[in-house]
């Protein structure tokens, strides 16, 4: 099975907007659009599918923030998200799409990459232990709200 990874572009709208709804259901399309709309502005955001035989299986978001929690080096590079297709888990789907990532953060002379999964996420917090990536710290995160 041959897998293509290659970025999204703006022509690949309503393609990546199909994952999106998958991975964020609770979302509305609005608020998926416009998320998508900053990746396509921001200079430090970037998208990436997976195809088979150029079906859509999949895709990760990669970042360059200024910093992230466990690890050491600023800024760094990060794994924003990924979402496979379930037809196609299990498959080396997400190990292609975060080796291609790695790849493009160790050619820009990066010596590590960071990801988050949520508590509750336990089948992502597999899957990162699988491709390599290791628990640094468990955060929660707290705001306040006022008027």
């Amino acid at each position: 099975m041959d897998v293509l990874i290659r970025e999204i572009h703006k022509s690949d709208r309503d393609m990546w907007l199909e994952m999106y709804r998958q991975l964020f259901p609770d979302n509305s399309d609005d608020a998926l659009i416009a998320e998508m709309d900053r990746i396509f502005m921001s200079g430090k955001r970037s998208a990436y599918v997976a195809l088979i035989d150029d079906v859509p299986v999949g895709f990760a978001e990669y970042a360059l923030r200024d910093y992230a929690n466990g690890c050491n080096s600023q800024p760094v590079p990060f794994l924003e998200g990924i979402w496979i297709d379930a037809d196609y888990r299990g498959q080396g789907i997400a190990k292609a799409l975060v080796s291609y990532l790695e790849q493009k953060a160790r050619m820009a002379g990066f010596k590590e990459f960071g990801s988050d999964v949520e508590l509750s996420n336990y089948p992502s917090q597999l899957m990162h232990e699988r491709l390599g990536f290791e628990q640094t710290e468990k955060v929660i995160f707290y705001r306040k709200v006022w008027d």
